[in-house]
């Protein structure tokens, strides 16, 4: 029985050891940002008040961008426009947290450019901080932060968490092979890997030409959302949290941190369940066009509960 019990804990010895090995090895060879977020693990420095000293409140401008390809269907690195848009309101005094997402074809002056343009031209013409300018303008605020992510980024992220579950709403069947986007999904609960995942909030035309608007699209992006949030409650997610950071991070452009980013992550996993996100959408006058234009009294008044009042 002791020699069983001496063999047992070699074992285990040599697992935790080969473990170790593994984690040292990785930490070693992984980029400069994932060894700032193993840093900020295991120093515990991934709260608000040392990640963002002196704010209580913040606001995060989030867009996601497909990849620009040319007539022969090769991928382009250009700016490109951005095909989702939100802007997230962080509040770490009272924790909660509020997003509103902009419709990709929302008619907007473009600083620096004559004339109404779509807001996803605004990181075409000048870059992600051009973008944050024209949210400013269209709003009324400004959002300090600010993260762009490629698409496929995001799929390898969801991939490396293992995927997310949500409910399709109906059936989606849609090809391009132009833009290498296929959607094939069934209604129904079910669990969507990155590439489901990005269908599932890029459809927007069925094969028989059936066309949405950013609105429907919009509530399957909300839907991604809330299904990473209750991904984001698992056990042991956390520390799976550099390895998505080192997927994103040489396909991402921003002013946040990976500390700051383990900070949000931490965050937003210490909610309390009951604390349901606020999702809302961009007020509009009219959706069912080409273009999307804005109710500027409604969305001033959406604006000043969701991002100002509790700073008063």
């Amino acid at each position: 029985m002791l020699r069983r019990t001496a063999t047992i804990a070699a074992l285990l010895i040599i697992v935790c050891g080969m473990i170790a090995a593994g984690t040292a090895v990785y930490f070693y060879f992984a980029s400069p940002p994932v060894r700032e977020a193993v840093n900020v693990l295991a120093s515990r420095m991934d709260t608000p008040d040392k990640a963002f000293p002196n704010e209580d409140q913040i606001n995060i401008l989030l867009m996601g961008r497909d990849l620009d390809r040319d007539p022969h269907g090769r991928i382009v690195h250009t700016r490109g426009r951005t095909d989702t848009m939100m802007l997230a309101h962080i509040d770490f005094r009272n924790p909660s947290v509020s997003i509103l997402s902009i419709p990709r074809d929302t008619l907007v002056r473009v600083p620096g450019y004559r004339g109404k343009r779509r807001i996803s031209y605004a990181n075409a013409l000048g870059g992600p901080e051009l973008a944050q300018e024209t949210v400013s303008e269209l709003l009324g605020l400004y959002p300090k932060y600010y993260v762009l992510v490629n698409f496929e980024a995001f799929e390898e992220a969801i991939d490396a968490i293992g995927g997310l579950e949500v409910t399709v709403d109906k059936k989606l069947e849609y090809d391009d092979n132009w833009g290498d986007l296929h959607i094939h999904l069934n209604p129904g609960k079910q669990a969507l890997n990155g590439e489901q995942a990005m269908g599932f909030v890029r459809y927007r035309q069925s094969k028989d030409g059936d066309a949405e608007s950013d609105l429907v699209r919009i509530r399957r992006q909300q839907e991604l959302l809330r299904a990473a949030r209750e991904k984001f409650s698992s056990a042991g997610l956390m520390f799976k949290a550099p390895k998505v950071l080192d997927i994103i991070h040489d396909d991402m452009e921003g002013n946040v941190t990976p500390a700051q980013m383990m900070c949000l992550a931490h965050f937003l996993r210490s909610l309390p369940p009951e604390s349901d996100i606020r999702m809302e959408t961009l007020p509009a006058l009219d959706s069912g066009g080409v273009f999307v234009r804005t109710d500027v009294e409604a969305t001033r008044k959406l604006v000043s509960q969701m991002f100002l009042d509790g700073q008063r």
